[in-house]
């Protein structure tokens, strides 16, 4: 059946012209539910310059199949918080922008807000809200009784919004975000559903929006977002050593911190390598220092950031604000296989300070050569190669490199042994 709807004011007024008087059905008919904003997490943004918070927005009708209740067949929505805007950093040199990523949520596009907005302008303090208080909005979507999309009644409901909220004042501060549904006065959050149609014609019976303002019956929820931000860094900076980077943190406070998890990335790449892990120091309000040294760095530019973890779970990502450079050796190289004795696999680190040929090759005590673990050409820099001994016998062997590219026209040969204990 063609399903057609009545509105009798713009969008702009949509809250307040759809109510009681125009329903087909009385408010004990109408759907309930819960809406619940969820899953708060942080992150550095694109080459570390914007910081964001994540959250995600669920609608889950609570009064689904009880007697004469209608479903919950989506209609529009508008949705608006109250935050601290304090966990902004540098309001006087940058802005913050919301958005949706509405391709990570249940709605089809045409029910998504159209618009975001961040108002950090409005004293609302006049308005009865505690100092520092600044609204997020996003606008009403358009009607369309066409797509007959219903809200889930099972937990955790329909997946409405996937937030975006971003600052190019680079950090957030260390200050409770404290997000609340703005509910009451306009602009505010509302939800309103399709009633039923009538039987009959539809020119005769439209399908009716009908707003559901109640906050007694319809609960808006926040998840875990008025602490503040797990841990607040006091510097994060490397130091570099031949191919060996040393990154040294210090955190002013910690809330619930479980651990560190280093990670490492090629510059310009957003595929990040976990390399490592340092433990946290739980909940203190002291200063604590802590080192990890990334060893046997090949040459090249890289990034790194940290991975900070609760005890709950959650993530939040500190990055590095500068490159780091591990440059060329000034000297050839040929280290000792580690580990040794070894079973079944090794790795050897060697270094070039030129580009040229170079190859390793393994033999036998007999002088039998029994592998190539390198045979190319190779610019100058820092290198590791592995050996997997799976398939010969226990035993000693012996490695030599033999690298020619310098500019005296003279080879760099150099042996070493290694001994395989299976």
């Amino acid at each position: 059946m063609r399903k057609s709807f009545k509105l009798f004011v713009t969008m702009f007024l949509f809250v307040f012209a759809i109510n009681v008087a125009y329903s087909q059905a009385p408010p004990s008919a109408w759907p309930t539910f819960d809406m619940t904003a969820k899953n708060f997490s942080t992150q550095p943004g694109p080459n570390g310059q914007d910081s964001i918070i994540y959250w995600d927005v669920y609608i889950q009708q609570t009064n689904y199949g009880q007697p004469g209740i209608q479903p919950f067949e989506f209609c529009c929505a508008q949705y608006n918080w109250y935050f601290n805007k304090n966990i902004f950093q540098n309001p006087s040199v940058g802005n913050m922008v919301l958005t949706n990523r509405g391709a990570q949520t249940d709605l089809p596009s045409g029910l998504r807000p159209p618009t975001f907005q961040v108002d950090t302008f409005t004293n609302y303090e006049a308005l009865g809200q505690p100092p520092q208080t600044g609204v997020l909005k996003t606008s009403g979507n358009l009607p369309n009784s066409s797509l007959n999309f219903f809200i889930g009644n099972s937990f955790p409901g329909t997946k409405a919004l996937s937030m975006k909220l971003t600052t190019n004042g680079h950090v957030w501060n260390n200050v409770p975000l404290n997000l609340r549904w703005k509910l009451g006065a306009a602009p505010n959050t509302f939800l309103a559903y399709f009633v039923p149609n009538p039987p009959g014609p539809d020119s005769a019976n439209p399908q009716y929006a009908q707003s559901l303002m109640d906050t007694v019956d319809n609960h808006y929820i926040i998840e875990g977002v008025n602490d503040p931000l797990p841990v607040e860094l006091a510097s994060f900076v490397s130091t570099v050593t031949r191919n060996i980077v040393e990154l040294n943190w210090s955190t002013a406070t910690e809330t619930n911190n479980q651990v560190f998890e280093i990670e490492r990335s090629i510059a310009n790449s957003n595929e990040w390598t976990k390399i490592g892990e340092v433990q946290g120091n739980g909940t203190t309000t002291e200063i604590h220092n802590y080192k990890y040294t990334d060893s046997r760095v090949e040459t090249g530019h890289y990034t790194y950031r940290l991975k900070q973890i609760d005890f709950n779970g959650t993530a939040n990502y500190h990055e590095l604000s500068a490159e780091v450079i591990v440059g060329v050796p000034t000297a050839y190289a040929l280290s000792q296989n580690y580990p040794n004795p070894f079973n079944p696999t090794t790795k050897i680190d060697f270094e070039l300070p030129y580009d040229g040929k170079v190859s390793i090759l393994l033999y036998d005590i007999s002088g039998r050569e029994v592998a190539k673990l390198v045979n190319e050409v190779k610019t100058a820099g820092y290198y590791s190669v592995q050996f997997n001994g799976a398939n010969l016998a226990s035993g000693m062997y012996f490695y030599r490199i033999n690298a020619q590219g310098n500019t005296n026209g003279q080879n760099f040969v150099n042996t070493k042994k290694m001994v395989l204990i299976k």
